[in-house]
Formats: structure tokens, C-alpha cells, sequence
């Protein structure tokens, strides 16, 4: 929807948005405060070991999204990755609203 409205290709935000955290299903969502103490692998080279085996068109389209996202190549990228924040302060404001005590109040 963000694409859509800042002029751009909504199908590829979406593609992007889907494709962009499965580096996480290999070394899980470090936080930004964890990125200070540890050596994180890039996403770029944690895809490249996920594609090993795959067909060589669908191992480049991998590659070619998680880059694009990485690099914020395209207003879609960007978009994608403003969706991205987007998501996780709506999953904050939930917590809030189903009474989590460690939410710190809104100014």
C-alpha cells in the first residue's frame, strides 16, 4: 500500500517485504542493541547459502531482492522497509493495548 501511494510497483514491495527477514530462519533477528556485541553475517552472504542448491534463476532472483532491500536500490525497497518499521511499532502499540507492562508510554 505504501508503494502504491509513494507511485511505485506495489507487487514488488510486497516481494521484497516477504522475501527480506528469511536470513533470520538461519541466525534469528539480532537486535539492533546484540549488533554492538556481535559479528552478524551479512544478510547477502546468509542468502547465498540459502540458494546454494537452487535452480540458478530462482537463486538470482533471491539474490537480486535481498540486495535491492539491502541497498535500498528502488522506491520499493525503501517502501518495503518503511512497511517493515511500520509492522513492528503496530506490534508495539498491541502489546500495549493487551496490557504488556514493559511498553514504555507514547510521547
Amino acid at each position: 500500500m505504501i508503494a502504491a501511494l509513494e507511485g511505485g510497483n506495489a507487487e514488488r514491495a510486497a516481494f521484497l517485504s516477504l522475501f527480506h527477514d528469511t536470513q533470520e530462519s538461519r541466525v534469528t533477528d539480532i537486535p539492533y542493541i546484540g549488533k554492538h556485541y556481535l559479528q552478524a553475517t551479512a544478510n547477502e552472504q546468509v542468502t547465498d547459502d540459502q540458494v546454494a542448491n537452487a535452480p540458478e534463476p530462482v537463486a538470482r532472483m533471491m539474490r537480486d531482492a535481498v540486495g535491492e532491500y539491502e541497498q535500498k536500490t528502488s522506491l520499493e525497497a525503501m517502501c518495503a522497509r518503511d512497511a517493515d518499521k511500520l509492522e513492528c511499532l503496530i506490534q508495539a502499540i498491541e502489546y500495549r493495548e493487551q496490557g504488556n507492562a514493559n511498553i514504555q508510554p507514547w510521547s
